[in-house]
């Protein structure tokens, strides 16, 4: 790693000093060296030209890497300054072309290097590479790629406010800055939350009646274990990894052709959140998922393992022919794979060493051949528009109701499989050296052992998902901790790169990394952790005290109002309503697998709706699903860290005139007026319904008021009662949908 290379430019304070003083003539050649180019080349050079990633492969600080130049050849031409690219790039009045591009070099800097190019480039024998010689050079170690260890549960004061352990680290941080937390939330507020949390679907009357008459010491537990254990708990988990994982049911290229087969592994992603898989093996199936069925192929499971695949098979496609520009679609697989799972943007490295981060191109290359490897699916397309090498699959009699086809959109190694060549600059017509296939080599050198006539996904996906992997656990239990609070402890799930603000609690990811990992890897163990500690039940409401010395609340010092997702928005509409339907509805009304066939002039854009949850509608790439692109739903094109939260006119007005919220406030309304003829009963029930709390007296008294002087007004308008009266509930039943409270969690 050369993370520290980048502050070198902390030295350049006192390079002035070095720089003024003795005529330059008057020095020896090495003394020049030391005098002037040295501490030139560290403050103005290095913080880009130095090490396995410098800019354009030019090091600056060896003596070889000036001998020898760059991708752009020689930067130095035997003794004469005016011929060498070093001195022209230095006095050019170009500004795209001088270098250093920042600031300029002084007159007497670039006079310096002049005589150092006449004086034929002196460099100390002893020293063939430069190192900054002082005891307070920065830690070449970034905090993300340290090991994770088992960090010490901090002191703190008032020990009885703590829950569980997970407390300590946030009250510790609050006591510090000698800040209250805020008091509890009301329980029926904490119900909700959890099991918007949780599920993405309200609580159930039933369910909010039975918390708040459970006086019991376990009732939160018992709360938190059934949703742990419900459906709606892995369909909810599922579609938060899906967002990560690029899902779609259409390919992307020009033609954005449909995948009838894609929902198999939206459908095995739900399935291993509702089985607990441990994360470890919940990643190495999806990496190399079809190596292990080929080595256990008695294995009646063997299928779903193949299915999972699906993630590398969710490349997006480009062009509109088969395996066009299948190096951007490795691409998309790598910067997939490494947002996604290790938080870090590997894909900037492809025609490049990556300019922050220490990943060379010889890295991403080295990960390019396993995947070089790997033979994908092809959808069809305009020019090619049969479908091909969707692999085989063998589904037990039980299981083909709901999985009817043979073939899974998943991925299998090639016939010959090897390592890839570096695409020069990253153009794949332009062929550098092949580079053995390899981990990130600043995490981990050692060559993998790949077996003879294998692609290595296998032991890549192993090296990933090893406890010893410093970035895997974070990257996890940072989505989850985000997943409940809106915001992870570092602040971009998806890069925990050099580049990305250190966490605010960094032991408390590290205690969250530790507890996933010595728990089997169970992602229920830390959402257990998360929502039942003190920290995940307080209230929303902030002090002055708060707001004055924790504004943007990363202490935590009370609980983060958040918007619903699009998902959420819709899901909670459809139970609120009473119409949303159970089940996944199997395969998606496509044309018949032989009609799949699309132009680029007539491509896929079709929308399939229904009332079944959000995660089960059809997710296209070019085209789409209106609602949810209109509040913020997740760009199935490319992996999604966090969703945007947008406000603007045209969601206001999809609520108050949208078809959609007509139809559910409609059915809201009839299940409420079905629920009672009294008046106050059926306010309560759509209070419970949508608001998941008891109607106060207050607004039970607006509500009633509001619904006598309605139903008068239409009576006058010429309606007859029955009417009146359905259309004066329909209107309470839309406006508690387009309420703050009911997108709002608090």
């Amino acid at each position: 790693m050369k993370t520290g290379r980048r502050k070198l430019t902390l030295w350049s304070v006192s390079i002035g000093m070095l720089l003024t003083g003795n005529s330059v003539a008057e020095e020896k050649p090495q003394d020049h060296f030391e005098r002037h180019i040295r501490p030139l080349l560290l403050a103005k050079c290095a913080e880009c030209h130095s090490g396995s990633t410098a800019d354009g492969d030019l090091d600056l600080t060896s003596h070889k890497g000036v001998l020898v130049g760059g991708t752009g050849g020689k930067i130095v031409k035997g003794k004469n300054p005016d011929a060498s690219a070093l001195f022209s790039r230095m006095v050019t009045q170009d500004e795209d072309l001088r270098m250093p591009p920042d600031e300029p070099l002084s007159k007497e800097e670039i006079q310096a290097v002049r005589k150092w190019i006449e004086l034929g480039l002196p460099w100390p024998s002893d020293e063939p590479t430069l190192h900054i010689k002082s005891s307070e050079a920065p830690s070449d170690m970034h905090w993300a790629f340290e090991p994770v260890l088992q960090p010490k549960l901090p002191n703190v004061n008032n020990l009885r406010w703590c829950w569980n352990e997970l407390d300590r680290f946030i009250l510790e941080r609050l006591e510090t800055k000698k800040l209250q937390p805020s008091g509890d939330t009301e329980r029926a507020a904490w119900l909700r939350r959890v099991t918007l949390d949780l599920t993405g679907l309200p609580p159930t009357i039933q369910e909010l009646e039975k918390f708040l008459n459970d006086t019991s010491d376990s009732r939160v537990s018992k709360v938190v274990e059934g949703l742990l254990s419900s459906r709606g708990y892995d369909e909810r988990q599922a579609r938060r990894w899906l967002d990560v994982a690029r899902y779609a049911d259409t390919s992307g290229d020009g033609t954005d052709t449909p995948i009838p087969e894609a929902r198999f592994y939206r459908d095995w992603v739900i399935d291993a959140f509702a089985a607990d898989m441990p994360y470890d093996q919940f990643l190495i199936e999806q990496l190399a998922g079809d190596v292990l069925a080929k080595q256990h192929p008695e294995d009646p499971e063997s299928y779903r393992k193949i299915i999972a695949t699906g993630y590398i098979a969710m490349s997006r496609r480009f062009g509109n022919s088969k395996f066009a520009s299948m190096h951007q679609i490795i691409d998309d697989t790598l910067d997939t794979v490494g947002r996604s799972m290790l938080g870090l943007s590997i894909g900037c490295a492809r025609c490049h060493h990556h300019k922050f981060d220490p990943i060379t191109t010889e890295d991403y290359y080295g990960l390019y051949g396993y995947f070089a490897s790997t033979q994908y699916p092809h959808a069809g397309t305009e020019h090619q528009k049969e479908r091909s090498d969707l692999p085989e699959i063998s589904v037990p009699e039980d299981k083909k109701g709901e999985i009817e086809s043979p073939f899974a959109w998943a991925v299998s190694d090639k016939p010959k499989v090897g390592d890839a060549s570096v695409f020069i600059g990253g153009d794949p017509a332009k062929k550098g050296p092949n580079v053995p296939r390899s981990y990130l080599a600043f995490l981990d050198s050692e060559s993998p052992k790949i077996p003879d006539g294998s692609s290595g996904r296998l032991e890549l996906a192993k090296w990933i998902a090893s406890s010893s992997n410093p970035l895997t656990a974070r990257v996890i239990v940072n989505r989850i901790w985000q997943s409940h609070f809106g915001r992870g402890l570092v602040p971009n799930a998806s890069n925990f790169g050099v580049q990305s603000p250190p966490p605010t609690h960094p032991e408390l990811l590290d205690y969250l990394a530790t507890e996933l990992v010595n728990n089997s890897w169970s992602l229920k163990h830390i959402h257990r952790l998360i929502v039942t500690s003190h920290t995940y039940h307080l209230s929303s409401d902030e002090s002055e005290a708060q707001h004055a010395n924790d504004e943007s609340n990363s202490l935590y010092s009370h609980f983060p109002r958040q918007r619903m997702d699009a998902e959420t928005f819709r899901d909670a509409t459809l139970a609120t309503s009473g119409l949303l339907e159970q089940g996944s509805g199997g395969r998606h009304p496509f044309p018949p697998t032989e009609k799949l066939q699309y132009s680029q002039g007539k491509p896929f854009s079709f929308i399939f709706d229904h009332q079944r949850r959000s995660v089960y509608l059809m997710t296209p790439r070019l085209n789409k699903h209106p609602m949810l692109a209109l509040f913020d739903g997740a760009d199935a094109n490319t992996t999604t860290a966090s969703r945007g939260e947008s406000t603007v006119p045209l969601q206001s007005l999809f609520i108050v005139n949208g078809s959609f919220v007509s139809e559910q406030a409609h059915a809201f309304a009839e299940r409420i007026q079905s629920a009672s003829k009294d008046y106050e009963h059926r306010i309560q029930t759509a209070w419970k319904l949508a608001y998941a709390r008891p109607c106060t007296k207050d607004e039970s008294k607006t509500a009633g008021d509001y619904l006598r002087r309605y139903i008068e007004s239409r009576k006058e308008a010429g309606s007859d009662s029955n009417l009146a009266e359905s259309e004066a509930w329909d209107s309470i039943a839309r406006t508690l949908i387009a309420s703050n409270e009911f997108i709002y969690i608090d």
